[in-house]
């Protein structure tokens, strides 16, 4: 795969579990807290997942973009 597809990739990863930590603030809002602990265990897996089935590969094949990612956060506060 090319770096430009990866980093896209890692771009994608970073945008998706961003969105799925928003849900939490409007679900302990609306939701009680039992409810709210088994949506947030959801959240959390599926975050999981997508950075253990995504992000992690893409990194193991492309190590560089760690760095690169480091930097970018470092610098911006957030992935370019």
């Amino acid at each position: 795969m090319e770096n430009n597809v990866a980093r896209h990739i890692v771009r994608r990863v970073f945008r998706s579990t961003s969105e799925l930590e928003g849900l939490l603030g409007l679900l302990k809002d609306h939701c009680g807290p039992d409810e709210y602990k088994t949506y947030a265990r959801a959240v959390a897996s599926a975050i999981h997942g997508i950075n253990s089935e995504l992000l992690n590969r893409v990194l193991s094949s492309h190590p560089q973009l760690a760095d690169e990612i480091e930097a970018d956060i470092a610098k911006f506060g957030r992935f370019l």
